[in-house]
């Protein structure tokens, strides 16, 4: 009998492992974040931070499910240290100074989807439609190349869509 009680011991251990709903939704929410960032796009399609560019941004990804993929305000991440966080990552990993605020927004993001998806109560129907959106948005982006702009223009304007320097 006692083995039997071990193995449902071991059993309940293994099944507090396993990531909750929220921590998965929180994760995926994050991956697709990064891959509608044209800037992370860009960093991992061109390989600025070499063959493991798509390597360094799953560490990413792991890194903050792991500091942040947890409900509580002892979880939430601050935006400002957030922002650094990525923007320093791109800098050391990716050799990539963004200049664009980027790293800012995505932070951002990330703190609004972290409250979105870890809400008390019983509001995960909401944190799926906000995912569901992010999904959508990364469904219509899927298939197009990122393209950057390297430096400013000296009249302030950006021209985010670079499609007259056509590929020949």
């Amino acid at each position: 009998m006692s083995a039997q009680a071990s193995t449902s011991t071991s059993a309940a251990m293994a099944a507090d492992e396993q990531p909750t709903p929220q921590q998965l939704l929180f994760a995926k929410s994050i991956m697709l974040t990064f891959e509608l960032w044209p800037a992370m796009r860009l960093a991992v399609s061109e390989e600025w931070g070499g063959s493991d560019s798509a390597d360094k941004r799953d560490f990413l990804l792991s890194h903050l499910c792991d500091q942040y993929g947890n409900p509580g305000s002892a979880f939430e991440p601050d935006l400002d240290d957030l922002a650094d966080i990525l923007e320093h990552y791109m800098i050391d990993e990716y050799e990539a100074r963004l200049e664009d605020g980027s790293p800012d927004w995505v932070a951002g993001r990330i703190v609004g989807l972290h409250r979105v998806i870890f809400a008390p109560g019983d509001d995960f129907a909401r944190a799926q439609a906000a995912v569901a959106e992010l999904e959508k948005a990364y469904q219509d982006l899927k298939g197009k190349k990122a393209t950057f702009e390297q430096g400013a223009n000296q009249d302030g304007e950006v021209d985010s869509h670079s499609e007259h320097e056509g590929s020949g």
